[in-house]
């Protein structure tokens, strides 16, 4: 069984590609995800995260997301701190279900496995590109956040021509149309692989 990551900047749509995948029988899993559920259900992280930025960290038992990007997108030092909590988490989470997988690949949304030098784990890497303002304008619409916001996330990542280089496959994500025949067919590519 082969193991492909999946990347992205902020709002290029990613979500949307792994959910193709998925569609098409691909057993897929999202590392944002197991990581949001380690910041709200594993009480040591819990415990770490409200010691490194305060009690308003959580609100009524659930991640208070705004707060901690406030706290961490502007300051690598914290988002350093916050990734050295979750990322190990998520990473076992992801060991864990990849075991119990049958399928002849599957998918890792990894939006930071560049960042992380993390991509030599996988058998290739998937790099989904938007163009800049489609992306912001996403992300505006999904979190409900300011342009600059969002510029200071993705000062935090790596711009898609540094990524590029080191990418396997890429997914050009402009209409839905034309992004499902891409996943069409690099899905047929995989199976053959």
């Amino acid at each position: 069984m082969k193991h492909y990551a999946l990347t992205g900047g902020i709002g290029s749509g990613k979500s949307t590609v792994l959910a193709l995948f998925n569609e098409l029988g691909v057993p897929t899993f999202a590392a944002d995800d197991s990581a949001k559920m380690a910041m709200e259900k594993d009480a040591s992280i819990r415990t770490k995260i409200t010691e490194l930025f305060g009690e308003a960290s959580y609100i009524k038992g659930k991640l208070n997301r705004p707060f901690i990007a406030a706290q961490v997108f502007g300051n690598q030092e914290k988002l350093q701190q916050l990734n050295d909590l979750v990322h190990p988490a998520a990473r076992a989470a992801y060991t864990n279900w990849q075991q119990a997988q049958d399928a002849p690949y599957t998918i890792y949304e990894f939006p930071l496995v560049f960042e992380l030098g993390e991509q030599d784990r996988f058998d290739g890497v998937i790099l989904v590109v938007s163009p800049e303002a489609s992306r912001i304008q996403r992300v505006k619409i999904r979190d409900g956040i300011t342009e600059e916001a969002i510029r200071k996330r993705m000062m935090h990542q790596w711009t898609d021509e540094q990524k590029q280089p080191l990418t396997d496959m890429l997914i050009y994500n402009n209409t839905i149309e034309e992004t499902t025949d891409q996943v069409r067919k690099l899905h047929l590519q995989l199976l053959q692989a």
